[in-house]
């Protein structure tokens, strides 16, 4: 046998033991974990709608991102963990207004809370432009000289600005026969209070969008 062949059998051998741990022998590599990205909340964008508005301040005290809050989901839900103080707080602070919300009105949607925030900055420019005042024509010229409160009850039961007198004092008959019904079906002392106590609210609203007779 030749002297050159072991030599080269062995450099061979070594070569085909390197290929083979280089392919199979080595531990797979372990992937890198990318870390999640956390929703970005983004501010209020100039000249945002004020349902936009609520929603940011919103998305800001939960965590939720604006675009995920749903406008007919109430605040009660909507807020969660979070205080009521503390989101009207917030919300007076991105719109410049004191606001008041009772704990009825933590039934109000997103939607109608926002469109309540509309009435009182309404009513605010109103009472900054003075001028002549006129006979209310519709139900946003009434609202617009109610207290802040009667105005989350008009958002919450759903009252429209640009309705005429008449539909919304309809709409208000409907809504007081709704919750009259609610006084027979209350079992405990403190719930026919809080029934009686809304049917007294919706009575005072339907006056004022009585018009005085001359």
């Amino acid at each position: 046998m030749d002297t050159w062949f072991l030599p080269t059998a062995a450099t061979g051998l070594l070569l085909l033991l390197g290929a083979a741990w280089w392919a199979f022998g080595r531990s797979p590599a372990t992937p890198r974990r990318r870390p999640r990205r956390r929703a970005a909340i983004p501010s209020a964008p100039t000249g945002a709608r004020e349902v936009e508005r609520v929603a940011w301040v919103l998305g800001k005290l939960t965590r939720v991102p604006p675009r995920k809050i749903a406008a007919e989901a109430t605040l009660r839900e909507t807020l969660g963990r979070t205080a009521p103080a503390t989101f009207l707080t917030a919300v007076g602070r991105e719109f410049g207004l004191e606001l008041t919300l009772t704990e009825a009105g933590l039934g109000m949607t997103v939607a109608q809370f926002a469109a309540y925030v509309a009435h009182v900055r309404r009513g605010q420019r109103k009472a900054a432009a003075g001028g002549r005042k006129r006979a209310p024509r519709t139900t946003g010229d009434v609202l617009d000289g109610l207290a802040p409160a009667t105005l989350a009850l008009a958002s919450e039961l759903g009252l429209r600005r640009e309705w005429e007198l008449e539909p919304a004092r309809r709409h208000l008959a409907k809504e007081y026969l709704r919750w009259n019904a609610r006084i027979h079906l209350a079992t405990r002392e403190e719930e026919r209070a809080a029934v009686q106590a809304r049917l007294e609210q919706i009575g005072r609203l339907r006056e004022a969008l009585t018009p005085a007779r001359r």
